[in-house]
């Protein structure tokens, strides 16, 4: 139930993300997907991940949001490219990969910094962090006390409310050159943004600044 919920709120969002990420690594990339969940938004990619020979790597702390990952994947004929596994962002160790992408999942970790260093650690020295988010234009302090509940409601986290300057300073103290920040779509109030950030010559982020 849990799992189909998380379906029908979140991944029609993400499906348009998870497309923008993917059809922008180069052929035969193996990339770390940060909080993958059921998996339904990668799977409904299914063809851009065939086409471009995609190796993945997907985490998730959910277990139950994995098992029916693993089934999304079969049903998908993703099996053999897409590898779901139970683990913190913060204690994998399974570089070294192309790129890693935080789709919405960024914001909602406990140490975003952390998580940025740590992936980027992972990556080759021409790797990039992806990163898709809502962000919100104006600051509202009854919108950052009413968000965190929602997951009382939904059972889905969906994290604190992210604004531009929070989530630029998350990259640069990470060490992590952010390079674009473009927006997908959006409303007067919010945005959904892709990221796009490097880790630098020696693929271990020192030295950079955010854009």
């Amino acid at each position: 139930m849990r799992g189909w919920l998380y379906d029908r709120l979140v991944a029609g969002m993400t499906t348009d993300w998870y497309r923008e990420v993917l059809v922008r690594l180069p052929d035969g990339a193996r990339l770390l997907d940060v909080g993958i969940g059921t998996g339904a938004a990668l799977a409904r990619c299914a063809d851009v991940v065939r086409a471009k020979r995609l190796d993945v790597v997907g985490l998730d702390i959910d277990a139950d949001y994995l098992e029916r990952c693993r089934t999304e994947m079969a049903n998908a004929d993703l099996t053999a490219q897409v590898v779901p596994v139970l683990s913190s962002v913060y204690d994998h160790e399974g570089g070294p990969y192309d790129a890693a992408y935080f789709s919405a999942s960024l914001m909602l970790l406990p140490d975003p910094v952390a998580a940025i260093a740590h992936v980027a650690a992972q990556l080759t020295p021409e790797g990039r962090v992806f990163a898709t988010q809502t962000f919100h234009h104006r600051r509202s302090a009854l919108l950052e006390r009413a968000k965190p509940l929602v997951r009382h409601f939904t059972t889905i986290e969906f994290g604190r409310v992210t604004y531009e300057d929070d989530f630029r300073r998350a990259f640069a103290d990470a060490g992590v050159e952010l390079m674009e920040l473009t927006t997908m779509s959006g409303t007067r109030r919010s945005s959904y943004r892709l990221a796009v950030a490097r880790v630098g010559d020696h693929g271990d982020g020192r030295g950079c600044s955010a854009a």
